[in-house]
C-alpha cells in the first residue's frame, strides 16, 4: 500500500470535517483521491446502490464515514471486495457498541455501528477509528452559533470530555489508509485531557476575546428545546442517548489511539482554540 502511484484511495462523507480534511492531506502527500458525496463529479449515495460501483472504480483503499442511518454495510463491503479494494477504513463513534445497547437496537440500526461490523467481517485488511467528539463541533458544527451568541446549554452537568481535533483524526486516518501495520485494529482517539464544558467554553472565549459561557441544562427541558425546535425525534432520541452515557462518564477517559499511529501527542483543546480563533472561527 505505500506505492501509490497507480491506487486509488476512496473518501466518503468528503464534504464533512473528517472528509475534506482527509482529502487535502492525502492529495498534499501525492496520493491519488477520490472524494465523494452526492454532489461530487462522482456522485454517492450510501442509500443508491447504483452509485458505489463506480465510486469503487479502480480503489485500493477506502475510508468509510457511514450515515446515521441504517444502511446495506454488509452489501457495500462486499461491493468493495468485488471491485478489487484491499484495505477497508471504518469511522466510528467511540464505544459505539454502548450506544447501541443503551438505545436497545442491535448495530444495523445505528449507521457506524453497521459500517463498522461489515469492515471488520469483510475479510479485507481493516482498521477502525474510534473518535471522541469534535472539536470543530465548537467552530463549524452544532454549537457554533450558540457560542457566537454567548451562551451554550447542554443537559451535561459535571461532563468531562476528552474532545479532539479533527485534524488529528484527519492525520490518523490518512496513515492507516497508507501504511501497512494497522490490520485488525480500533483505535480509540481523544484529546489528551478530559475537560468539563465549563472549561472548555472558557478556553475558547479566552483565545477568542468574545464573551461566552457555558449552562448546564436540565434534561428534560432540553429535550423539550429541541423538540419545539423541530429536531427529528429520532435525532433527539440518538442525542438523549449519547447525553446520558457523557453523563455516566462513559467516554470520558483519555485513550492513546493518536499517539500510537502517529507517534507524537495529540493535540490539546487550548491549543486547537488558539488556532481556530486565529481564522476568525467565532467573530
Amino acid at each position: 500500500m505505500n506505492d501509490h502511484s497507480e491506487s486509488t484511495i476512496l473518501v466518503t462523507g468528503a464534504t464533512g470535517k473528517v472528509g475534506r480534511r482527509l482529502t487535502d492531506r492525502l492529495l498534499r502527500d501525492g496520493h491519488r483521491v477520490r472524494p465523494v458525496s452526492r454532489s461530487t463529479t462522482v456522485p454517492f449515495d450510501w442509500f443508491d446502490r447504483t452509485t458505489w460501483d463506480a465510486a469503487l472504480e479502480g480503489v485500493s483503499a477506502a475510508y468509510l464515514i457511514a450515515p446515521d442511518q441504517p444502511f446495506a454495510a454488509e452489501e457495500f463491503a462486499a461491493a468493495a471486495e468485488r471491485s478489487g479494494v484491499r484495505r477497508l477504513v471504518a469511522q466510528s463513534g467511540r464505544r459505539i457498541h454502548l450506544v447501541s445497547e443503551a438505545a436497545g437496537v442491535g448495530p444495523e440500526a445505528i449507521g457506524m455501528h453497521a459500517a463498522q461490523n461489515a469492515v471488520q467481517g469483510s475479510g479485507l485488511e481493516w482498521t477502525v477509528l474510534q473518535p471522541n467528539n469534535f472539536n470543530q463541533n465548537f467552530s463549524e458544527g452544532d454549537y457554533l452559533e450558540l457560542l457566537r451568541a454567548g451562551e451554550l446549554a447542554l443537559p451535561l452537568a459535571g461532563v468531562t470530555e476528552p474532545f479532539i481535533d479533527v485534524e488529528d483524526i484527519a492525520a490518523v486516518a490518512a496513515a492507516v489508509l497508507t501504511e501497512d501495520g494497522h490490520h485488525g485494529r480500533v483505535y480509540e482517539l481523544t484529546g489528551p485531557e478530559s475537560l468539563g464544558l465549563a472549561e472548555a467554553v472558557e478556553t475558547m472565549s479566552k483565545a477568542s476575546g468574545k464573551p461566552m459561557s457555558f449552562r448546564a441544562d436540565d434534561p428534560e427541558e432540553h429535550d423539550r428545546v429541541l423538540r419545539s425546535a423541530g429536531v427529528p425525534d429520532e435525532l433527539v432520541a440518538f442525542l438523549n442517548v449519547m447525553y446520558r452515557l457523557m453523563r455516566e462518564g462513559a467516554i470520558a477517559d483519555v485513550a492513546d489511539g493518536v499517539e500510537r499511529v502517529l507517534g507524537r501527542p495529540a493535540v490539546t483543546f487550548a491549543d486547537w482554540a488558539e488556532r481556530a480563533a486565529k481564522e476568525g472561527a467565532w467573530n
